[in-house]
Order: C-alpha cells, then structure tokens, then sequence
C-alpha cells in the first residue's frame, strides 16, 4: 500500500502549494477570458463627427442601438461596435493633380469634346434614421465609415461610385445645351452652365440609393473654365486675332475718312475766304494783294512804255 504524503513533511507542504499556484493560475485565466467578454467599449467624437452604436457582443445579437453625437464620450456593452461618419462639408476635387477623381470630359452642343476641371462640395445627411439607412446599404459594404479621425479608402471608393458618376452626367447633359464658344468664351453663359449642373445634381446622385430618403445634401459646385482640344483652342486664336486685325483695318480707315473729311471742310473755308477777298477787292486786287503778302512785287517793269515814247 502507497504511502500518503504527511502534510506536516516537507514534500506534503510542496504539493499543496503547488496545487494552490495551479488553481490560482486557473482563476487568472478564467478572469481574463472574463475580461474579453465583459470590458465595455467606447467611443469618442469629434465636433465634426457623428457616430452608430451596434451591438455586437459575444452572447448579443448585432442589431442598431442609437447614434451618438459630436463631441461626446460613451461607454457601451462589451463587444459593440461604433461606426464614425463626417458631419462637415465633403470635397470632391477633379482635376489633372492629386485629387479625388480626373477632369470630366463632356460634349457640347455643336458636337465639340471640352474638359472641365472643378470641385463637387456636399454634406452626409447626419439625420439618425437616415444616417443608419445610408450605413446599412452604402457604408458598411464600401468600408466608409472613419479611419479614426480620417476619412478612409472605402469613403473616397464610395465618392466615386455616387458622386463621380452622377456629376460626369449632370455636366455633361448641361454641356449639350451650350456650343464651345459660348462656354469658353462667356463668362455669362459658363456661369449658367455650372447652375444647371448643380441643380441637376442632387437628383441624380440620390436617385442611385432608389430610396425615400436623400442621403446626401447641401449641393455645391464650382467649375473652371471649359477646354476644348488643343486644335480648337489655335483656331479659335487665329480667328480672334483675325477678327483683330480686321477691326484695326476698319479703325485705320474711317481715321483717314475722317481726316479727309477735315481736310476738305478745311480746304472749302479757305476758299470761302478767298472768294469774299475777290467779291471786295477784285480779282486783279487779290492778286496784286496776294503777292505782296507773299513778298513779291507785283508792279514789275516792262519795257513796252519806252518802246511807245520813241
């Protein structure tokens, strides 16, 4: 028969330590795995942020709970999930630089291709139904929601998807009712453009969500100046300074006209003049009175008097 270990020996008291520091470790492990469970989460939101608060626990099913506001702290359930979305003015730049999307190409009404470059602002409808909405159809599946403090990838594939593609057809159905010369030439007519593309817009970027609720507003757009191709921009070059050209010509020559004209009513009252010197002095008399204001003598000698006395 095995003999016990008396408690009171030495090895006793090592095996009941041991078998203490083995339970001890258990309850450490059993309250960390608690922890993971257990811990709250929390979110944090800046003044231009807004947030989604779901529940999403280990024993919880994950299902909407509210929306938090900017510039506040909450404390939730283990395991919850909080999803940040801008509440300020969102920018959306196409241009030939490092920006959110290319310059828009578009065709006029007299068929010519012209390049726009510009800027898109509009803002995220922060309304907690339809934020929530916008979430559960667009956001979560692009990955939209907020990268911390930064707008993530996922918001600015999500910008190319339903503001991209409604802006390149907002302007370029506004561009067909303009020719190239107008829009490139007229600040007036360029103006009237960019207000059809905005107010077509909004209509065209919520249509996409085919639902009741708009997702996005508070539309803004500013354009550039229209570019038509590089042999249209020489043409037109050459047909201004033509056009230059020949109003200088016609500038030229109603000057001269103009001079001439002067000359002549100059000329007309010189002779108007003279003629009243021969109505009194006689034609003889404004000769004689002619040569003398030029320093000639008229009474010249002759020699037919002495010719007659001999």
């Amino acid at each position: 028969m095995a003999k016990q270990n008396d408690p009171s020996t030495p090895s006793g008291r090592g095996g009941r330590a041991s078998r203490v520091l083995v339970l001890l470790g258990l309850v450490v492990v059993a309250l960390l795995i608690t922890l993971a469970f257990v811990r709250p989460t929390s979110v944090s939101t800046a003044p231009d942020q807004v947030a989604l608060h779901y529940s999403d626990g280990a024993f919880t099913p994950k299902r909407f709970k509210d929306c938090v506001e900017p510039s506040r702290r909450q404390w939730d359930g283990p395991g919850d999930r909080h999803y940040s979305y801008p509440s300020s003015q969102t920018n959306f730049v196409f241009d030939n630089g490092d920006s959110d999307g290319a310059p828009i190409t578009f065709v006029t009404k007299d068929g010519i291709e012209m390049t726009v470059e510009g800027v898109a602002n509009l803002m995220l409808n922060t309304d907690c139904d339809a934020l929530r909405g916008f979430h559960d159809l667009i956001g979560n599946r692009y990955v939209a929601y907020m990268d911390g403090d930064e707008r993530s990838p996922g918001w600015n594939r999500m910008l190319s998807v339903y503001i991209a593609r409604p802006l390149d057809t907002a302007i370029d159905r506004a561009g067909q009712k303009y020719t190239y010369t107008d829009l490139y030439t007229d600040p007036n007519v360029k103006a009237q453009w960019e207000a059809d593309v905005v107010a077509a817009l909004p209509d065209l970027v919520n249509r996409q969500t085919d639902g009741e609720v708009d997702f996005f507003e508070n539309f803004a757009i500013t354009l550039q100046k229209p570019e038509p191709p590089q042999a249209i921009k020489d043409a037109l070059i050459a047909q201004q300074e033509a056009v230059a050209r020949a109003r200088a010509s016609e500038a030229e020559a109603a000057a001269k006209q103009k001079a001439a004209e002067a000359q002549v009513a100059v000329e007309k009252a010189e002779a108007a003049k003279i003629q009243e010197r021969i109505n009194v002095l006689g034609r003889d008399g404004y000769l004689r009175q002619y040569a003398i204001d030029k320093g000639l003598n008229p009474y010249q000698p002759t020699t037919s008097g002495i010719i007659q006395n001999r």
